[in-house]
Formats: C-alpha cells, structure tokens, sequence
C-alpha cells in the first residue's frame, strides 16, 4: 500500500473524528501547524523518521518539543503514527485531511499559473468559471511563472487545462512532428 493511500486512512479516521466533535476546522489547522513545526525543525522530523528508537522514546522528546500546543486528539494522531513507525507521515495525514475537509464543504482548490499577477477582474472571472464547470466553490492558488509567456494554465485536482501560449506552442511543436513524411 502506498504512503498516501496509508496517510488517507489515519486522515479518514482522524476526519470521523473531528465531524463527531464539531471541530474539523480547528483540527485542520492544527494539523497544518504541526506539519510547520515539523517542516521547521529537522531534528523533529528526523526522530520521527528514525527507526532505530522505540516509540516510547520518539513520543516523550516529541511532548518536549511541542510543549502541550496541541490537542488531544492531534497528539494522539501523531502518538498512533509513531507507534506504527510512520512518524513522518504527518504531512501526508494533513494534505488528504485538507482534501477531505475541502470535499466536506463543497470546495474545490484551483492553481492558476499565469506569465503576470492576474487582476482583480481576471480573477473573479477565472473563478467564476471554475465554479461553473466543477459545480464548487473555488479557492483560487496563484503563481506566476514567466516560462507560461500568456494566458493561463489551470489544474484543478488531477485535471490540466492548459491555455498558456507556451502550452500552445508545444502543442504544435509536437504536431509537427508527427506529420508523415518527416525524415
């Protein structure tokens, strides 16, 4: 089974969890600041990772570290992950309970990446369409990427729509070459 199908399932019990308690919000960012704290410190993530430590050992430095700043049931997330030797699953927890959270609420995450900041209007539109074709609210993540040269390149989940004129470009690049005839 592979790390995110894995991270899925603690995330799916974890999300249970925190629907019963009225608390998915509060969980989710709690979950996102244990993942920067992680991020943050190495020497946490490598313990956590370290297979050469008990899990007693791991959860008593790892209480240390975090200092009482999170709840009982993010700690006891993170105590069952590490008795199960998959401490350093956190971030993986984290991102498939965003997913789950976002789905929960009818909300779909969008990336536009564009060769300049979009504009206010640009925006609302680019979204307002978004949220036509997925039938969601759409949270819009920008970047700006120069290599895009114009227009916009969306992915929405797992689906790529490329409108960028570098995307274009390629496109009949590879067209080109498949034309019969080409030596």
């Amino acid at each position: 089974m592979t790390s995110r199908r894995l991270a899925a399932r603690y995330a799916e019990a974890l999300f249970g969890l925190a629907q019963e308690q009225a608390d998915v919000d509060a969980v989710r960012r709690e979950l996102q600041d244990l993942t920067q704290v992680i991020r943050g410190s190495p020497a946490l993530a490598d313990l956590l990772e370290r297979p050469d430590l008990d899990a007693d050992r791991k959860l008593e430095a790892a209480d240390l570290a975090l200092a009482g700043r999170f709840s009982e049931v993010v700690m006891a997330l993170l105590a069952t992950l590490v008795r199960h030797r998959r401490g350093e699953y956190v971030p993986e927890v984290t991102a498939a309970f965003d997913e789950m959270a976002d789905d929960a609420a009818g909300v779909v995450r969008a990336e536009a990446t564009t060769a300049v900041p979009l504009t206010d209007d640009q925006r609302a539109r680019l979204t307002a369409v978004l949220a036509r074709v997925t039938g969601r609210r759409v949270v819009l993540d920008e970047r700006v990427d120069p290599d895009v040269l114009a227009g916009v390149r969306v992915r929405v989940g797992d689906r790529l729509i490329d409108g960028s004129a570098a995307g274009r470009l390629q496109r009949l690049r590879d067209e080109l070459l498949r034309q019969p005839g080409r030596s």
